[in-house]
This record gives C-alpha cells, structure tokens and sequence, in this order.
C-alpha cells in the first residue's frame, strides 16, 4: 500500500536530518508551543504524511530535535585544566548553546533523552572530576547539582521560568519603588538588584559557589574563580 504523499516527499530529497533540521528553525522562530506537523509539512512543501517516512508522530520529531541540539553543545574545553575548569567550561558550553537557541533548547532542558547525544553529555560530566577520587555515588550527586543549577538558570533566562526582574528601566524603577514602599529594610536594600537581572553574571557566580563549597567538602584548595568563562 503507498502512502500518499510519501513520493513526493522522496522527489524533494526530505531526510529525517533535513525534517529535524527545519523543526528546528521553526522552534527557534515560533517556539514549541506553536509547532506542528502540520505547520512543517507546509514549510518543507510536503504533505503531512511525508514526514512520517522519516519520524513516527511529534514527540518523536522533538526528541529528535533536543538530540540534534544536545550533539551541538561544544564539549570540547570541558576535557582539558583543572576539575575547576572543567566544570566551568562544561556549564558555560550548556549556556552559550542555549542562547544559539533561546526558544528551541528549553526541549534539551525538559525532554528525557537516551540519546548517544545525552550519554555523552552525562560521561563527560561525570569524567570531569578525577582529581577529587570521588566515590560514584557521590560523584552522580555532585553532577546532579551542576546540573540542576545550570538547567534553572538556563530556563530563568530564556524567560521559561518567572523572573522577579526586566529590562524595561520604567519597569524597573516601578519595582523597585514598590519593594522600598514595604519598609523592610532588607528588601529595600536588595531591590536595585532584584529589579535589574545580570543573567551572566549571576550564573557566573552560582557555579562559583558550587565549585567553592565543592572544594570545602573535600578538602581542596579553591582556586578563586575564573571571570568572564560564560560569554
């Protein structure tokens, strides 16, 4: 039995990585809760029933473009220097591909994946501190709490999680102004910098702190962290 459309998209040359491809750039432009096979098809100038040559339904295009995205993580500064350096360099690859990708990558951050993408982001974190001879039990919790803070900050970023801050300087000034109103004295001295978000400066100073108390826990020296490593 043909299926209709099948040989039409076979005559275009449509691969599952040109399908995952132009998923992609839709995601990117519209977001994930505005895509569609239906939406695809019309972009690739095929019928639906084309791309189910190449992925089987939608959840399965989507696990295939967070695939596509986790295997563009440039892992590459996350093997060389110090456990310290590593790390950064391992959380900062994460954030620089995030921000390639601001509407697409949230599916990296919220899809359970199996992929040989996400077996090789999870070896490679989890070969990233020899030097600590850390037990494996202890080793997964340690890359479950890197993980976890950059996945948050990611998200906080990207806008897919509520923010107390904006980039509006009126907006701004109205928060602040509402949070000095309160009279806690506190909270109105945290409120310039409640108000006004510093995304890399703060996910900077998260992975310092994890790295810092790391060192404190077994009994190695901090090196005092590295500015400027999460362009």
């Amino acid at each position: 039995m043909k299926v209709r459309g099948s040989g039409r998209g076979r005559r275009l040359g449509l691969t599952r990585d040109k399908v995952i491809d132009a998923a992609v750039a839709a995601i990117d432009r519209d977001g994930p809760d505005s895509f569609s096979l239906r939406k695809l098809a019309g972009e690739l100038g095929v019928e639906v029933m084309s791309l189910y040559n190449h992925v089987p339904n939608k959840d399965a295009l989507l696990d295939g473009v967070a695939e596509a995205l986790l295997g563009g993580v440039d892992l590459s500064g996350a093997d060389a220097g110090t456990w310290q350096e590593r790390a950064r360099a391992y959380a900062a690859a994460f954030r620089a591909a995030a921000l390639r990708h601001p509407k697409a990558f949230t599916l990296v951050l919220t899809r359970p994946t199996r992929s040989p993408a996400a077996l090789e982001s999870i070896r490679c974190a989890l070969a990233g501190f020899p030097e600590l001879g850390l037990p494996p039990q202890e080793l997964v919790h340690v890359v479950r709490s890197f993980a976890g803070f950059t996945i948050g900050m990611i998200m906080r970023e990207l806008g897919s999680a509520v923010t107390v801050g904006t980039v509006e300087p009126e907006q701004v000034q109205r928060q602040i102004d509402d949070m000095v109103t309160v009279g806690d004295p506190i909270l109105s001295a945290a409120a310039p910098y409640l108000a006004a978000n510093d995304h890399r400066a703060e996910f900077e100073h998260g992975i310092e702190l994890l790295i810092a108390g790391l060192a404190v826990r077994v009994g190695v020296p901090y090196d005092g962290g590295v500015r400027g490593t999460c362009q």
